[in-house]
Parts: structure tokens; C-alpha cells; sequence
């Protein structure tokens, strides 16, 4: 069924580049990251994982900003789909990829030269494991920060994987790979900078509210359970961010970060609550 939606109207052909020549050597891989007017950090996040691509894949949903021209500033091969949820955006990205093993990244992760280092180790030697848990320190404003929500920091999210061995759960955000058999995990980090700005949290939260909305109503939850919610789940949400997962420690961006917790709460279940009333 993915490999048909493909060739739905939605989704422009992949831009004709040919991919680098492989050391047979080495193992193959592919990179791919998504984006929507991402050029703020394009430029060095491709910069970081071109030294170790064979393979390198942008994801576009209607970029109008530098995105693309950077991406093609860097050879990497261009697909352009129409964004529903992130699950079935990398699947589909996952269903481009030219080889087995697939690193992929946000668009405002840098990957650093370590770790970078340890992946072209990991392609001399093999990947032994099915995934690999990245480190990933987040920087909020130009500060290392102790948790944002729905992670502590640093976490470990998967970020190689044999493709062909990992799905990714139902979730229309925050989803997370699974289906493989066995994992390592790689200290050296990634470096994460998001909420740089008023504007970019505002967005953000209408995005993925919009999506945690959607996965509430596919759970059918009762309406006095979503209008309970709404009120009271904000105020655990604000305790569990700010004091159990440490943003206390990072001053005032950490009170900005444990209110973005608080506000992501109640609009997901309001909005959930809305769109059920209106049914």
C-alpha cells in the first residue's frame, strides 16, 4: 500500500541525481531528512552527514523558502510529499532510501563530527545491530536544557536503523521507530535547537496539537474524559516538566518550556474535544 501512494498525484517525482559511488568496502547508507522551510540549519545539518552518505535524501512538503536550493547545493536527491503525519512521511522516506541502512535526522539536527566518526567506524566494521540510539542534546535559545517536553534531555531516540526490519507506531506525532530485533546505542551526539523563537513555538504547538488531537479521537475517548482533561491534565503536565524533569534548572527558558507543556496539554484535549462535539 505505501509503495503505491507513490504515484498518488499528492506526491511529486524524486529529482534525478545520481547517488555516489559506493566503497565496496564499506556499508552502504542512506540519509534522508525532512523538511518544510528549513533553511535556517539546512545548510549545516547536510554539511555534518554528507561526509558519511552514499545516499542523500531530502523529504519537502511545500518548502518556499531556501530549502530546496540548499539541499541541491549539497547533491541531495529531492522528493517532495505533501505532509499528513510524520509516520507516513517517513515511511515514505523510508521507501526512497537507495540502501538498507537509513540514518535520518530532523531538520534542525546537527550531527557532530564524533558522531559522525562513529557511523563511518560502524560502516568499515558493519552494523551489527538492527538500530542504533543516538545521544541528543537539546538547546533551547542558545541553552543546553535539561527536558523538553515529551523528552528529557538528553535522550536517545533511534536514529539508524535497517529499514526493512523497523515500522514506526501510530502516532501522528512523536511517533517512534520499532520492530527491531536488536539495538546499540551511540554516546556521541546529535545537537538538537528548536523554539528559537516566539513564532516557532506558536507554530509548533498548532501543529502538533492538531496531530495529538487526531490520535486522541482514534483512541475514543469519552467526552467527560476530554473535558476533565482539558483543565486538570495541564497542571500534572506543568509539575511533571518543571519540578520531576529538572526544567526548574534552566532558568527562565525552563519556565517557557514547562508553560509549553502545560499549554500543548490542554489544547490537545480541547481541540479533541471540539472536533468530537462537532461530529
Amino acid at each position: 500500500m505505501l509503495n503505491d501512494s507513490i504515484f498518488n498525484p499528492r506526491f511529486a517525482a524524486v529529482a534525478c541525481r545520481r547517488p555516489k559511488k559506493v566503497d565496496k568496502r564499506l556499508t552502504p547508507l542512506s540519509i534522508y531528512i525532512l523538511t518544510h522551510n528549513s533553511e535556517r540549519h539546512l545548510d549545516k545539518v547536510l554539511t555534518a552527514v554528507k561526509r558519511a552518505a552514499d545516499d542523500l535524501l531530502v523529504v519537502d512538503s511545500g518548502s518556499n523558502d531556501a530549502t530546496l536550493a540548499i539541499a541541491a547545493k549539497h547533491g541531495a536527491r529531492i522528493a517532495h510529499r505533501a505532509f499528513d503525519n510524520f509516520r507516513a512521511q517517513r515511511l515514505f522516506a523510508n521507501s526512497q532510501c537507495l540502501h538498507q541502512t537509513v540514518m535520518f535526522l530532523d531538520s534542525d539536527e546537527i550531527a557532530s563530527d564524533a558522531l559522525i566518526d562513529e557511523v563511518m567506524a560502524l560502516k568499515v566494521s558493519g552494523f551489527s545491530h538492527d538500530a542504533y540510539t543516538v545521544r541528543r542534546d537539546w538547546v533551547v535559545r542558545g541553552r543546553v536544557v535539561h527536558a523538553l517536553m515529551p523528552a528529557s534531555c538528553p535522550d536517545y531516540p533511534v536514529r539508524i536503523c535497517h529499514r526493512d526490519k523497523t515500522d514506526f507506531t501510530e502516532h501522528s506525532v512523536h511517533e517512534t521507530p520499532v520492530g527491531f530485533a536488536s539495538i546499540g546505542r551511540i554516546e556521541s551526539p546529535l545537537i538538537h535547537h528548536t523554539f528559537e523563537s516566539k513564532s516557532e513555538v506558536r507554530r509548533k504547538l498548532d501543529q502538533y496539537t492538531d496531530l495529538a488531537a487526531i490520535d486522541l479521537l482514534a483512541r475514543r475517548k469519552w467526552i467527560g474524559v476530554l473535558w476533565f482533561k482539558q483543565w486538570f491534565s495541564p497542571i500534572g503536565a506543568f509539575g511533571k516538566w518543571y519540578i520531576r524533569n529538572g526544567n526548574w534548572r534552566d532558568g527562565r527558558v525552563g519556565l517557557i518550556l514547562a508553560l509549553y507543556a502545560s499549554t500543548y496539554t490542554h489544547r490537545k484535549y480541547r481541540k479533541a474535544l471540539l472536533q468530537l462535539i462537532s461530529e
